[in-house]
């Protein structure tokens, strides 16, 4: 047994684990295949007394054998490829010379499944495993018209010693057959050993992406929900002599909780389209230059930290366009904060913008260039560089693709002039600005007078940020950490809107809201979910509470001119004055 482990594992040394089981098989394959040449051409030699079986017969053993010195030696590509060309070139050989002695079905049967099989195990590029089809495909055709025609005739054999010689044959071909068959159900049980381990650790992975996402979203919808806060101080502030000494840190503040709210939502998006939850196209009126200035001032910050100016070059005679605005935002976010991130100090990121024929162009270009290879790989999948000042996760390129593709466009990365250029276009829709009514966000202390508002979250700080807000427009807040301390407050209080959170112990937003819909004087209650469970846009949780009763629903972390945008709908008309 100590013999036969050293013939079988002889070469692995020098693989990997998966080219292990491929020498593996090889060298067994070549033992077996030599032992049974050396006894079936004893036999053989016996009933037929000619060195046209005897010296055939020797060089196969022998060269058999070769094989598993090969890849003693390392040499597996070699030994791979003599193992086949030698049991091609026999089955070819012994075919024609000993004629009615090999059964012609047992012969193909043995080089559809023996050869095919055996080869499609041992080699995984395509090109190589056309070539073996059609060299297996030659040699067919050679044997049956060679059986046919008769151009080169067999040795006489007597019909006893045929008889003898055609069991022989078809048993030592089964055998192989046999052998591929087995290790092929090998190959196949590992395969779903692994696909099974694999489920289970994305399973577990999946968990803990979940669980880290929840948590990191709640404190960072904090941050983000009081950058806004202070940013919407300084802007009613601008001349105060504090405002205009903090002024530059809170822009950086606004910028900085923006961007990690970007980092979040890429991996998200990128969760969603690996789920085959792609994103719902909604064609609408699009400002477009507004939207490429919003990306702009995103990457502000990111920006300033380099001393690395964006510059819009906008061509475009019209301001409007239809599309996806914010699969639009994303695209053009994700190319400019890419840009940025790779731009030497005092560089210059331009966007420009102009149309050709029916579609629209966009450029966003920065300097420095790509080396070639490196462009091959950038829109795959967690495929990013790093720099002194930021890094990138690798998944807002080949989400930017991904994205790009649902708006029937095309991108592609270009050097020129020492100079990286990103270039997307996509279908040109003209559309009318009167179809969009543009709304600058902007909150009066007496917006929401007389309002109450049930502010519902099991965190702390998230029902103060909230809280801060809607009291600047003068409603009344009202505070719960849950659905049933919330149900007693409804009761209560009858509030005119309820904002609440969706994961919460004791009782939840889903049961807070089946509740609430039950009791008919609450039925048409605006009523707003804030979920910071991160993996909701795939998991159909928006669809089954809007379904349920709720008006609208957002992502940790929010934005609050979203929220304002839902509360001047859903509130009672009387309470918002001119």
């Amino acid at each position: 047994m100590h013999i036969l482990n050293i013939i079988k594992n002889a070469g692995t040394q020098y693989s990997t684990e998966s080219e292990k089981r491929t020498i593996i098989i090889i060298n067994s394959l070549a033992f077996l295949t030599s032992m049974l040449v050396f006894i079936l051409g004893g036999v053989f030699y016996l009933l037929v007394h000619s060195l046209l079986i005897l010296l055939p017969l020797l060089l196969e053993g022998i060269g058999m054998l070769g094989v598993i010195v090969l890849n003693g030696l390392g040499k597996k590509d070699s030994a791979n490829f003599s193992m086949f060309a030698i049991h091609y070139v026999a089955a070819g050989y012994w075919t024609i010379l000993l004629g009615n002695a090999i059964p012609i079905e047992v012969v193909i049967v043995f080089l559809l499944i023996f050869l095919i099989c055996g080869s499609f195990l041992v080699y995984k590029r395509h090109k190589a495993r056309i070539g073996l089809l059609l060299a297996i495909a030659l040699l067919l055709v050679a044997t049956q018209l060679n059986t046919f025609f008769g151009f080169i005739k067999p040795i006489d054999i007597h019909p006893t010693s045929a008889y003898i010689m055609r069991l022989c044959t078809t048993g030592g071909m089964l055998t192989f057959i046999l052998f591929v068959i087995f290790e092929f159900i090998k190959e196949i049980t590992r395969l779903m050993d692994d696909l099974s381990k694999s489920n289970k650790v994305l399973s577990t992975n999946a968990a803990f992406l979940r669980e880290t996402f929840h948590e990191l979203k709640t404190p960072l919808n904090s941050i983000y929900g009081i950058a806004q806060l202070l940013d919407m101080v300084r802007k009613e502030n601008k001349q105060a002599p504090l405002m205009q000494e903090i002024s530059a840190d809170l822009k950086n503040l606004s910028g900085a909780a923006q961007l990690s709210r970007e980092i979040v939502n890429n991996v998200l998006d990128l969760k969603r389209i690996e789920a085959g939850k792609f994103f719902e196209i909604r064609m609408g009126t699009v400002h477009l230059r507004n939207c490429i200035e919003q990306c702009m001032a995103m990457n502000q910050y990111t920006g300033a930290l380099q001393n690395v100016s964006i510059v819009l070059n906008y061509q475009l005679p019209q301001q409007f366009i239809e599309s996806d605005e914010i699969v639009l935002i994303k695209i053009i976010n994700n190319l400019t904060s890419n840009a940025v991130k790779f731009s030497p100090a005092g560089g210059q990121v331009v966007i420009s913008v102009y149309r050709e024929g029916s579609h629209i162009y966009f450029r966003v270009k920065n300097e420095g260039e790509i080396a070639p290879e490196r462009q091959e790989k950038l829109f795959l999948p967690y495929e990013s560089e790093r720099n002194h000042i930021t890094s990138g996760t690798g998944i807002g390129l080949h989400l930017t693709q991904q994205l790009v593709t649902l708006l029937e466009g095309r991108i592609r990365v270009i050097n020129e002039d020492h100079h990286t250029i990103f270039e997307f276009f996509i279908p040109y829709r003209s559309a009318h600005p009167e179809t969009t009514a543009e709304k600058k966000f902007e909150i009066r202390k007496d917006e929401f007078e007389g309002m109450k508002v049930l502010i519902v979250d099991d965190n702390q700080m998230n029902r103060y940020v909230i809280e801060k807000f809607v009291t600047k427009g003068g409603a009344t807040a009202l505070l719960c950490s849950n659905g049933q301390e919330a149900m007693e407050a409804v009761l209560a209080e009858k509030p005119d809107i309820i904002i609440t959170d969706s994961q919460m112990p004791v009782m939840n937003g889903r049961e807070f809201l089946l509740q609430l819909r039950a009791i008919p004087a609450f039925s048409d209650t605006p009523f707003i979910v804030i979920s910071g469970d991160a993996f909701n846009k795939y998991s159909n949780e928006s669809e089954e509470l809007l379904k349920a009763g709720a008006n609208a629903f957002f992502n940790k972390p929010f934005s609050f001119e979203d929220l304002y945008t839902e509360m001047i709908k859903h509130l009672p008309s009387k309470s918002i004055k001119a």
